[in-house]
């Protein structure tokens, strides 16, 4: 079999225009479309796009067209398969795998060390072509598709890279049955990039994907912040009015406003909570508040106004009196005036957990293990406080909104969105950390979180529409301080 790689020209253009693939095969764009995109591209960056004929001893029986870019910044984008395609009257004659090993000659000769391409992960026939001739997949699904990669200088070892960042080293991925992690960025060019890796839960071979659920911890807050003060916007809620009469037994003394709380300058106790098992009876927000759970009563234990003393308890108080206003439980008012007008269908405080949900979340740590093998996650009564399950494709959505928010308006009017994301008191707005960041030249906003067996890190610029969110399902020191650094290490990059 003499398969060569032929220049588009004149002589054969007609041919390779007349080819096409199998009905059934809908991931593959028309010729005629890659050659208008091969024109427009030419006239932007001579010499990148090369578009080829794929011949089988005289005949043409296939198409590809090549990216070589060598002065491009971003190595994913410097050598890449960006169409192929085997004629439907040519398929099954060993075409394909001869054609990609000549695409891999090709690159190899003129000096690339790695090619990528993509393809939409529901292309199992494309994907079985790509494996077999030795492509992997990096983990990464760019704009709705599946990044894969072969190295084509040394062992064909996978190389992780987010925007210059090896999460699976960072965050110490091991094979498919340790810990997994998932991120999503949106950059500055208006791409949006997901990336996963490793197992959802610990021991089970369970990869991670973009639509998989983990708990978000404090994150819980500012989404919490968000629902309040869209009913602030309303003119549902006055968010500087007095709100010790609404939960007296909780206030000896007042004042007691929301953005005390939220800013967690009331001086209130109760860092965090540990959850409870999956299966626990449920426990309403009084019962924590009064001590009944395990956690102590909540009590005032600094001056109203004069400390920041992050106070999950304060964060729980806020909700009560939230659900007491407006006579709505936050997972509904959170569904109503946040997931529904964003789209978001895989975030919301669902505690318990929906059984149809649990099918692809994530569990932590390794409770299924120790605790409930069809539930390796805590339950959390305290929803405002660290009650969210969430994916980072949506997290990067609620940060982008806000950010618009911010800028211009959005889903929260501009004034409201600026007051949520002006420090109070040690850098912290309403349940939002915000600082100026120097280095990068932004404004900048975010939380953390950490559930038992989960960390969450979020961050996006007040000034441009980026983001970052990383969700991982192990807690360590070690991770934690990963998790922050890659995180804002991809931001960085992601500009």
């Amino acid at each position: 079999m003499n398969i060569r790689l032929v220049p588009i020209n004149d002589d054969n253009r007609g041919a390779v225009l007349a080819l096409s693939v199998r009905e059934d095969q809908p991931f593959v764009a028309p010729n005629d479309v890659s050659l208008r995109q091969y024109a427009e591209t030419e006239e932007e960056a001579p010499g990148v796009a090369r578009p080829f004929a794929i011949y089988a001893d005289e005949k043409p029986v296939g198409f590809c067209m090549l990216i070589f870019d060598p002065e491009e910044d971003d190595e994913d984008d410097r050598y890449f398969i960006w169409r192929f395609m085997i004629d439907k009257n040519e398929q099954g004659k060993g075409y394909g795998q001869a054609a990609l090993q000549e695409i891999i000659k090709y690159f190899r000769e003129n000096g690339a060390d790695r090619l990528f391409l993509s393809t939409e992960p529901e292309n199992e026939l494309g994907l079985h072509v790509y494996h077999k001739a030795g492509f992997r997949e990096t983990g990464i699904i760019d704009s709705g598709e599946a990044l894969l990669m072969r190295m084509l200088k040394g062992p064909n070892k996978m190389v992780k890279n987010v925007y210059g960042v090896d999460v699976d080293k960072a965050m110490r991925i091991k094979g498919k049955r340790g810990y997994g992690v998932s991120v999503a960025v949106h950059d500055g060019d208006g791409d949006l990039i997901t990336y996963c890796s490793g197992s959802g839960r610990y021991g089970e071979d369970f990869p991670v994907n973009p639509e998989t659920l983990f708990q978000a911890g404090s994150v819980s807050k500012p989404m919490f912040a968000l629902t309040l003060l869209r009913y602030v916007d309303k003119g549902l809620i006055d968010l500087d009015a007095d709100i010790s009469g609404v939960v007296p037994e909780f206030v000896k003394k007042g004042p007691v406003t929301f953005p005390a709380l939220l800013s967690h300058t009331a001086g209130y106790n109760v860092h965090g909570f540990p959850g409870y098992p999956a299966k626990h009876e449920p426990l309403s927000l009084e019962d924590v508040l009064n001590g009944k759970g395990n956690t102590p009563k909540l009590r005032r234990i600094r001056p109203y106004g004069k400390q920041h003393i992050y106070s999950g308890g304060g964060i729980t108080l806020a909700q009560l009196a939230f659900e007491r206003i407006t006579g709505t439980t936050l997972r509904e008012a959170f569904q109503k005036e946040v997931a529904e007008p964003l789209g978001l269908k895989r975030t919301g405080f669902f505690q318990p957990l929906d059984e149809e949900l649990v099918a692809n979340a994530a569990f932590g740590w390794r409770l299924a293990q120790k605790e409930d093998p069809a539930h390796g996650y805590h339950y959390y009564p305290e929803h405002a406080a660290a009650g969210l399950w969430s994916t980072p494709t949506e997290l990067v959505k609620i940060g982008l909104e806000l950010s618009k928010s911010y800028r211009k308006g959005g889903l929260l009017k501009k004034k409201t969105a600026r007051r949520m994301m002006t420090p109070i008191m040690e850098d912290y707005g309403l349940c939002l950390d915000v600082w100026e960041s120097k280095a990068r030249k932004d404004s900048v906003a975010g939380h953390g979180g950490e559930n038992w067996g989960f960390l969450t890190s979020w961050v996006f610029s007040r000034k441009k529409d980026i983001c970052v969110a990383v969700m991982y399902n192990n807690v360590t020191e070690a991770a934690d301080e990963a998790m922050n650094n890659i995180a804002c290490e991809i931001f960085k990059n992601a500009k």
